[in-house]
This record gives C-alpha cells, structure tokens and sequence, in this order.
C-alpha cells in the first residue's frame, strides 16, 4: 500500500510540475488470451503458469515532458507479470532526464533509468514493435546462476529446479534482463540526417543480465551498442556488456568475506537485420560468459570456495512477410536455439593456481520456434496469434504456448 501511496504522490506531483511545461502522456496495453502446458513458468516460457488464462501481461503509462528547448524528461510507469501469477506493483521502468545541445543536434545525454542499450530488441522490446508475442530465450530462459548466490548446485539444469533448492524467490537470471532496463548515464550519437550509424554507451550500476536500483561498487558496468546501416535495406548491429552481477546478501555467508567485483558477466552480440519488399530477415547472435563462485548448499565450504567459469551462446533467425493483398497483415516466424554450454569448475591452492578442475556442460541446450500472424486492426490497435513450440535436450517439459493478444496503444 506505501509503495502504491507513494508512486500515486509522484506522479501527480509531475503532472503539477508539468503545468509550466509541456506533457505529452500515452499508454500501452496488452490483453491475452493463453494456453499453456503443466511446466509454463515465467523463467521457461514467459508465462505465469499452466492452463487456460486471460489477462494483462504489460501495462504502461508512457510520460514525457519538455522542459527547454535543450532539456526533458521522459518516464514509463509499469505493471506486469515478471516472476509470477500476480500483477506487480506499479514502479517506473524508466525515469529519465536528457540534454541534447539544440533541436537539431544527433547528441543525447540521459541520466536516471533507461532503455539498455544492447541487442536488436533494445528498439522492440515492447508488444507495439515486437513483431512476435514472445521476447527471445536470451531475455526470458533462465540459467543455473543467480545474483544471490552465483553458479548453482551440481546437477541444477531447470529453473524450477533452482526454486525448490535454493527458495522461492530465487530464479536462475537471464542472459538479457527481460525488462530491459538500466540506470546510470548513456551517451547516444547518430551521423547523417538518415542516421546511417548510430553509437550509444552507458555506464550503469549493473551489466545487462540484471538491474540494481543502488549502486554496490565503485566501479560502473559499460554497456554499448553500435548500428551501421549503409543502404536502406540492411542495418548491422553490434553489441557488448560487462559488470559485476553478483549482489552482497547474507544468504550466502561465503561471498561476504571475498571481493565479489571480480565476479563479472560478459556479453557481446550482433545482429542483421535484411529488408526487400515485403519482406524482413533478422538473425542475431549472443555470447554469454559468468565469471561466479560455484555454490552448492549441501556442499559448499565457505574457507575454500569453488569458482565457475561458464559461457553459452544464443542464435535466432526471425522472418517477417507483410501480406500485400491485406494492408496491415503479416506472418513471421522465428527459430531460436541455446546451446548446453560449458562450465570449468575449480579452487585456488595458496600460491594462487587452479587445482581440481572439473569441465562438464553448464545448462541443457533448448530451442524455440514460434509462428505468428498480425493484424492492424487500427493504427495503434495489433492483433496477434502465436504458437510456441519449445524442445528442450534435458527436462522433458510441456511447455508450448498458444496465444492471442491485443495490444492497445493509446
């Protein structure tokens, strides 16, 4: 109920600063009809559980508002389905202050809390310009490491898996943070009127696999992205993240006497994106790499902990054909796959070297194919049809999804 009070007190305070000023208020709403097998869970499917449902996944109320010619402000106020079967409360996924030097200049500062700037869905990430229903595995397929307590358990390969061992609230983090957003200050520049490239970077509290709302290090994550795109039907997308993920917490006594900066998360991606007529090809790579003590409770001594070294990587193909005997019509599908990986485990001896080194496969590959087909019902009103169907090369999991959404921009 604070938490409510609280952010009801912001924002009327901001529409009161904004008599002096000009706002511009929208929304975004999703509205979905889904059926999904016994194992759907936010972590494996991106739904909140098994059986017939219909409900709002993604709420938003878009606010910006000019302050000068040369400053604004731009905020997201939210409600969504991230860990479960309830709608979370209200909180802002983005809350920004930009400075550009004039109107027609390509450089934009922002502080506060933004859009990450990595990969190709930092521009569609929400159901008005994502083509599919789903977000790609790389945003929502949770993996046996977490902030808390870094590398899980020998043997952890499923999400659900994680909860039962290590409590409710802990679910294995994501090689993107699905609500894509960071805080910190990011610089974004363009050249050209048709902005033939584009470079943003950010220095944030946290790298692109999770989010702080306080910074715990002296030292910040980078994260950047390039696009280049030369010729009106291709755009060439490189990106790159690097941070320390880990979270100081005490259910994990061990880590409070080490130095957990040292325990970083790497990404690095590309994508391209292929434009002819009616037709869109996107494919896109990502490489993950943790760098996080090896936690097991049953076996774990906090006088000599194990260290994983773990990378995996996530390959996507989407296809998107605009119908051109119906206006506002498409089909699209998109093949997804996550490799197994691998994960060197070890201790340090006295003199600093590695000893018992243990190599095994870090998680279960899995792959996603998802068939889609929209419809414009109005300019801002999109209807979708979606099946997913998912194969996972560990868990045998029922876990295909078929969904109809709305999604309402207002």
């Amino acid at each position: 109920m604070f938490k409510r009070s609280t952010l009801i007190f912001a924002f009327c305070a901001f529409i009161q600063t904004g008599a002096y000023a000009q706002i511009i208020i929208s929304g975004l709403a999703d509205f979905e009809l889904r059926q999904a097998g016994e194992d759907s869970s936010p972590y494996v499917n991106q739904t909140p559980g098994e059986n017939l449902s219909i409900y709002t996944p993604n709420l938003r109320l878009f606010i910006s508002g000019n302050i000068s010619d040369q400053w604004f402000i731009n905020s997201a106020l939210q409600a969504d389905y991230y860990d479960g079967k309830e709608l979370s409360d209200p909180f802002f996924s983005l809350l920004n202050i930009n400075w550009t030097p004039d109107l027609n200049s390509n450089l934009l500062v922002t502080a506060g809390r933004f859009i990450t700037p990595y990969g190709s869905y930092s521009n569609k990430f929400i159901s008005s310009e994502n083509p599919f229903v789903h977000l790609p595995m790389s945003h929502s397929s949770g993996l046996p490491v977490s902030t808390t307590f870094g590398h899980l358990g020998t043997g952890i390969s499923n999400p659900e898996d994680i909860s039962r061992l290590y409590g409710e609230d802990e679910k294995g983090a994501t090689m993107i943070y699905s609500r894509m957003y960071s805080q910190g200050i990011r610089f974004s520049y363009a050249l050209g009127d048709s902005k033939w490239l584009e470079i943003n970077s950010a220095a944030t509290l946290a790298p692109v696999s999770t989010h702080l709302d306080y910074g715990q290090y002296n030292s910040p994550a980078k994260v950047a992205r390039i696009t280049l795109q030369p010729v009106i039907w291709a755009k060439l997308g490189l990106s790159i993240s690097n941070g320390t993920f880990l979270q100081e917490n005490a259910a994990n006594d061990s880590l409070l006497i080490y130095d957990i900066t040292s325990y970083k998360q790497k990404s690095k991606g590309a994508d391209l994106t292929l434009n002819y007529r009616y037709y869109t090809l996107m494919l896109e790579w990502n490489n993950s790499f943790w760098k996080a003590p090896f936690y097991d409770p049953q076996t774990s001594d906090s006088d000599s902990p194990q260290t994983g070294l773990a990378e995996t990587g996530h390959y996507s193909a989407e296809f998107v054909y605009d119908l051109p005997f119906l206006v506002g019509a498409y089909i699209a599908s998109r093949y997804e796959h996550i490799s197994n990986g691998e994960i060197e485990i070890y201790e340090k001896d006295s003199s600093g070297n590695r000893i018992n080194q243990i190599f095994r496969d870090w998680t279960y590959s899995r792959t996603r194919i998802e068939f889609v087909t929209g419809y414009k019902l109005q300019r801002n009103i999109t209807l979708k049809g979606s099946y997913l169907i998912s194969d996972d090369d560990g868990p045998k999991l029922d876990d295909n999804v078929l969904s109809i959404q709305l999604s309402v921009l207002f």
